[in-house]
């Protein structure tokens, strides 16, 4: 039969690849779902129905409820894009005005174009040394909501992609008098309240709707999430009559059963959670011997609190980028990372990885290590014979000089997925792009395409993002910034691909 996906598929079972990448299961045979056509069923008699669940799914769901301490919970067959739609429909009306993080994924955006909804958004600190985002501050969400009172919601990351935590309960505090809600996108975090090791979830911490994604850390399909009702800001009602638009009519009982399993196997597994935990923390161990590369931390990003299961490592001033550390360990060493970035590459951990899974990693992060530590040598000893010239060593093999203007202060560039901080001497400065207009506010307006390099100042007019994470870099209605094609066009010199962009051409709006 001509069935290219399903061939390709079927190739994951000879390629002995190891995965450090979603989703939860690592593609484990468990024996739960064997021939699982057998079990792929729609609403016949006795096994109930996800959109007026009275039997198998509202028993099932009440377990989960139960587990996390929610006052109520729902199985999501749409992943945590549909638990975003969801929360934030549930709470706003056409033309509210909504507090965002900017580090936000995309179903944050696509909700406020069908909502029309008001922007504003909430800007978290930038790690100088890592480029990564930290924590989101209470005083950061507590000075948008002086400056907007109006606001009728707050919608936040934690953990990131990046497993940087904020200060749930702190923010809650800030949002309390308001009488609004505070949304907490908890798509990486589904296994936070299974282990004390782990930082507490947002469920407990006084969020009013938790969105989590049970395929990417726990043992369950893709595609499944679970929406968590943590207070009566909202009624159970308001948001089942939502869930009821968005989400399909005919839910998948494979999809269900596997969020539901992969949630109970967490719970009745204490000791194999046990285990993955020391096996993180002998990882974690071990790499503080890494000379140039670094596994990120808390202490090193200087957030709230971070989620050790994420092994994220910097290669920043290693001669390699992410992309390079990605395929090292792919082609040579059969690891597949979940994502790289410019200057880190990130590994996805979960309670389904072995012992010798990280004793592989291990071994492949302390061999590129070394690799990087003999390659820094070698230009010390290649810039002490040239003197006061600077070296940018390019493919390894290819030598460029620039002399060095001593005078003139340093400015260090750092770019990341959506801004580019720029450092001269001891001051720092974050560079958004401003938004001109709403994103809504772009349809129906005429547009054109020009090359990227012509864009600056232009106000775009479609979404311009790395995936993943799905954070945009650019929004439709925002303002094109110097430094913002500056950003892009490195990801396209280190072989990213683009999304919005299509042969180094951007759509912008042609009467702004």
């Amino acid at each position: 039969m001509n069935t290219p996906i399903y061939n390709k598929l079927r190739e994951l079972e000879s390629e002995k690849r190891i995965p450090f990448h979603m989703p939860g299961h690592k593609r484990a045979d468990f024996g739960a779902f064997f021939g699982v056509e057998k079990m792929d069923i729609t609403e016949i008699t006795d096994y109930d129905n996800l959109h007026e669940p009275e039997g198998i799914i509202r028993e099932s769901m009440n377990l989960v409820r139960d587990i996390f301490k929610s006052k109520e919970s729902w199985y999501l067959v749409g992943g945590s894009t549909l638990g975003i739609l969801v929360s934030i429909s549930s709470v706003c009306r056409q033309g509210d005005k909504i507090l965002i993080g900017r580090n936000c994924h995309k179903a944050v955006y696509n909700c406020i174009r069908l909502l029309q909804l008001e922007a504003v958004y909430c800007y978290a600190d930038v790690s100088a040394e890592y480029d990564i985002c930290e924590d989101m501050k209470p005083e950061a969400v507590a000075r948008e909501l002086r400056a907007n009172p109006d606001i009728k919601a707050v919608v936040l990351t934690s953990p990131t992609y990046e497993g940087v935590v904020s200060d749930i309960a702190g923010i809650k505090e800030v949002t309390r008098p308001y009488a609004i809600p505070l949304i907490v996108d908890e798509a990486h975090g589904a296994h936070l309240i299974f282990h004390k090791y782990f930082p507490d979830s947002a469920v407990q911490e006084g969020a009013d709707l938790v969105i989590q994604s049970t395929h990417k850390t726990l043992p369950s399909f893709t595609q499944t999430a679970v929406l968590h009702l943590c207070s009566d800001i909202v009624t159970k009602e308001q948001v089942e009559e939502i869930i009821d638009i968005y989400e399909t009519s005919s839910p998948s009982y494979l999809l269900m059963a596997s969020a539901e399993y992969g949630i109970m196997y967490m719970k009745e597994n204490q000791g194999q959670l046990a285990e993955y935990v020391d096996n993180l923390k002998n990882f974690r161990r071990k790499c503080e011997q890494l000379k140039k590369i670094s596994l990120l931390n808390q202490k090193k990003l200087n957030c709230f609190a971070y989620d050790n299961g994420k092994l994220v490592f910097s290669v920043k001033g290693c001669g390699i980028n992410g992309k390079e550390l990605f395929q090292l360990l792919y082609e040579k060493y059969h690891i597949e990372l979940e994502m790289e970035n410019l200057t880190y590459g990130i590994a996805m951990t979960s309670i389904c990885d072995k012992k010798e899974d990280f004793d592989e990693l291990w071994k492949a992060i302390s061999e590129i290590d070394k690799m990087c530590e003999e390659k820094e040598k070698e230009n010390r000893s290649l810039n002490k014979a040239v003197n006061e010239t600077k070296i940018a060593i390019q493919n390894q093999d290819k030598v460029e000089i620039e002399i060095c203007d001593k005078n003139k202060p340093k400015i260090e560039t750092k770019i990341h997925n959506h801004y580019k901080v720029i450092q001269e001497k001891e001051n720092e400065q974050t560079i958004y792009p401003p938004k001109i207009i709403e994103s809504w506010q772009c349809r129906g307006k005429a547009m054109e395409t020009v090359e990227l390099a012509d864009s600056t100042g232009r106000v775009s007019g479609k979404y311009v993002m790395i995936y993943p994470p799905g954070v945009p870099i650019l929004v439709p209605g925002e303002k094109i910034l110097k430094e913002t094609v500056e950003n892009i066009s490195q990801y396209l010199y280190n072989g990213y691909n683009v999304l919005g962009l299509s042969c180094n051409k951007i759509i912008v709006l042609k009467d702004l």
